[in-house]
């Protein structure tokens, strides 16, 4: 404890610690373009042209450059209410949105477990009614 430390101490003053010390400098933000129609939330970022996250892009009528990738340490800098349709693969991450969100498995446990694809699929059909049709 440095001498600036004791003082304030001893004056009562508490001092606070930032978890994220970059985003109060403006150095780290989370921007998501206005053409997003799917945010991604992993604990590792995807790789979108995985021919598998292609299949299942492809099934929402999404193209990946309308999906906007956040890595979990992101989401706190996302607003409370998420306005975007979310997925979010791995960690039961509690978000608020406008549209809906699916949790599935990480993308690996996915691959190999036929029990988790029915799990994405069926979650995708419940929510079918909701993807738009894109006029290319």
């Amino acid at each position: 404890m440095t001498v600036r430390d004791q003082l304030l101490k001893h004056m009562g003053i508490v001092q606070w610690t930032l978890r994220n010390p970059t985003v109060l400098r403006g150095e780290h933000a989370v921007s998501i373009p206005d053409s997003t129609r799917l945010v991604i939330i992993a604990d590792e970022r995807i790789d979108l042209d995985n021919l598998f996250v292609k299949d299942i892009l492809r099934a929402m009528m999404i193209d990946s450059c309308q999906v906007c990738c956040l890595l979990t340490k992101e989401v706190s800098l996302l607003p409370k209410e998420v306005l975007w349709p979310c997925w979010i693969l791995g960690k039961q991450l509690a978000i608020s949105s406008k549209k809906w969100v699916i949790h599935t498995l990480p993308l690996e446990e996915i691959y190999f477990n036929p029990q988790s694809k029915r799990a994405l699929w069926a979650q995708i059909c419940q929510y079918e009614n909701n993807f738009e049709f894109s006029t290319k």
